[in-house]
């Protein structure tokens, strides 16, 4: 499970809800693909839940002996079972590096010859299949480069940006989003 801004394309049923409206899109097997949406809470409806839950869990944590804490194996007593969800005994989570996705990155470099070339390799290097590379136009005398990837493991493209932001071309990476 992840949660981070991702780009949505247009078709995707993601990107039909609007205004106050939240959703969360499951996907899995055998069910496919389901989602969920309706209105959502607002910004008070929601800073108070979460304000109300910290609460609950820090009254639980100091009308407890630090004893009891330290061998309670996560079990405290009058907790809201609503904020009492462990599952490490059955679901293992898998390594951010792991993870597979798209990604989007714009680029600041230097307007020189040769700078696209550069990225490119850097991200063959580290096995990024690249699905787009646009100069876009230019941001204070820097270049604005685009890049949009096809589906890589997040370990693979994070090493090609650890060369890339080493690149003397590079001035910045000022955006990096995942793509659905």
């Amino acid at each position: 499970m992840r949660v981070h801004p991702t780009l949505v394309p247009l078709g995707h049923p993601l990107a039909s809800i609007n205004g106050v409206n939240n959703a969360i899109l499951v996907e899995g097997e055998p069910i496919g693909q389901v989602m969920f949406f309706g209105p959502g809470a607002g910004a008070g409806a929601t800073a108070s839940a979460v304000s109300s839950d910290i609460l609950n869990l820090v009254s639980q944590l100091i009308s407890l002996p630090e004893s009891k804490i330290e061998n309670s194996k996560y079990k405290i007593p009058n907790l809201d079972p609503l904020l009492a969800s462990f599952h490490q005994q059955y679901c293992q989570l898998a390594p951010s590096e792991e993870l597979i996705t798209r990604f989007y990155a714009r680029f600041l470099t230097k307007d020189q010859p040769g700078v696209i070339g550069k990225l490119g390799t850097c991200f063959g290097k580290c096995g990024v299949s690249l699905e787009s590379v646009v100069q876009t136009g230019f941001q204070e005398k820097l270049a604005e480069i685009v890049v949009v990837t096809h589906d890589v493991t997040e370990g693979n493209f994070h090493k090609a940006l650890d060369q890339i932001r080493n690149l003397e071309a590079v001035d910045s990476i000022p955006s990096l989003l995942r793509v659905l």
